[in-house]
């Protein structure tokens, strides 16, 4: 599991690093084309938003890799230490429970906006559903990983977000 987990988060890292030299690249070709010769790139900007949000989803989801997420911290010192262990078991289970929900709804935005045909005019008619399918496809990976950690407590990140 450990394995799978750490072959996932590295997927995650290049995707995102990807993203994000990319949309870089875009940024600064569309402002060097409209600073030197007064025409940019009409679809770069946009494009550029959608490497930002991919880009963020899976920062979300490399965030929940290392346990470093928000989350109520209170619950930690009201638990007696010999219940810690169960208490992080059931925040992992929770927090799995939460994301396969988010998966289902986010799932079926996506389906429906591809029924309806979503596009970007800018993009050539580009369908805004792929844009969309990071979103559930985000949520299924933190879900995993959180089922994983509620299952093998040994691998998921301690208090100090350091990963065992």
């Amino acid at each position: 599991m450990k394995a799978f987990i750490e072959g996932m988060d590295k997927f995650q890292r290049v995707l995102a690093g990807i993203c994000i030299a990319l949309l870089s690249i875009l940024i600064s070709l569309d402002i060097f084309g409209r600073e030197l010769f007064s025409h940019g790139f009409h679809w770069a900007q946009k494009t550029s938003v959608y490497l930002m949000i991919w880009a963020g989803f899976l920062g979300a989801s490399l965030t929940n890799n290392k346990g470093a997420h928000l989350r109520p911290e209170i619950a930690d010192k009201l638990w007696p230490e010999s219940m810690k262990s169960t208490f992080h078991r059931i925040r992992h289970f929770v927090s799995a429970v939460f994301c396969f929900g988010a998966t289902y709804f986010s799932l079926l935005y996506v389906l429906e906006s591809r029924e309806f045909g979503d596009s970007n005019p800018m993009l050539g008619g580009f369908p805004l559903w792929i844009i969309q399918l990071v979103i559930p496809v985000t949520f299924i990976l933190m879900g995993l990983t959180s089922l994983i950690f509620s299952i093998n407590e040994k691998i998921a990140p301690n208090q100090k977000r350091e990963i065992h």
